[in-house]
């Protein structure tokens, strides 16, 4: 029986996304335990991501005739900084790579000129060749973008980017060129050389037309999340610590 699984992770916890990257791989972390509990000898992933970016929403591919239930418990227990939370059996086999739309957010901490951002931004919307804004590898660079927006939380700025399809490293391309405070992005000569970080980069969602997903219980992955919750607060009240003056009031 083949099923679609939802599943996010912390990119920086791992050593890049493919098999074969590293003992500590994305998929390599997930086909260990498929094939330790003789669920799959195989996955096939919708997307993968650069190193150190993270998801809420990737989807991977997967043959099995394990209940499915106890294959997202198994997932959920047994793999350190990934959760599994929702799934879509198959009357197939299907491409997970032939999706109806990706969603990308980019979280900035910065203070920044928010309008002048999103002006440079809305350039990149549409059909393009972006041979200068990626890392070419022999596949087609002309990419059509359907739509960029924000959001604010708090003192931060998300920005979302949606398309069907994107390749290596243009997302991060853009936003450091936008960032930058560049113009007109296809009126250059030659290939833009920088990236924005990786770990503000988050893979949200990727979406299928006529599938639909059967959320797994949040409990069954309620430990990762809020793990991640205790190291992020954590590592805030020790940047609270260290950046204190000791001789405060002394």
């Amino acid at each position: 029986m083949y099923y679609l699984i939802k599943y996010g992770y912390e990119g920086t916890m791992f050593s890049g996304f493919q098999r074969g990257n590293g003992s500590n791989s994305v998929e390599d972390s997930v086909i260990r335990v498929l094939e330790k509990y003789g669920i799959s000898s195989n996955m096939e992933s919708a997307a993968r991501t650069d190193r150190y970016v993270s998801a809420r929403g990737n989807v991977l591919l997967l043959d099995t005739e394990k209940n499915i239930a106890d294959v997202m418990g198994i997932l959920n227990s047994k793999i350190r900084y990934m959760f599994f939370y929702s799934y879509s059996e198959l009357n197939g086999y299907m491409n997970p790579r032939h999706n109806s739309m990706k969603k990308y957010s980019y979280i900035i901490t910065d203070k920044i000129d928010i309008d002048a951002l999103m002006e440079t931004l809305s350039e990149f919307v549409g059909q393009h060749d972006f041979a200068n804004f990626c890392k070419v590898d022999g596949r087609n660079t002309v990419r059509t973008i359907n739509e960029i927006d924000y959001t604010s939380h708090n003192e931060f700025y998300i920005i979302n980017i949606y398309g069907k399809s994107f390749i290596w490293h243009q997302i991060r391309s853009i936003m450091a060129f936008a960032l930058m405070g560049n113009k007109h992005p296809f009126s250059i000569e030659g290939k833009f050389t920088y990236l924005a970080r990786p770990e503000p980069l988050v893979l949200m969602d990727i979406s299928y037309e006529h599938i639909d997903f059967v959320n797994f219980a949040l409990n069954h992955h309620n430990s990762f999340l809020e793990e991640t919750e205790k190291s992020v607060k954590t590592r805030y009240m020790l940047y609270q610590i260290f950046t204190d003056n000791p001789d405060k009031g002394h």
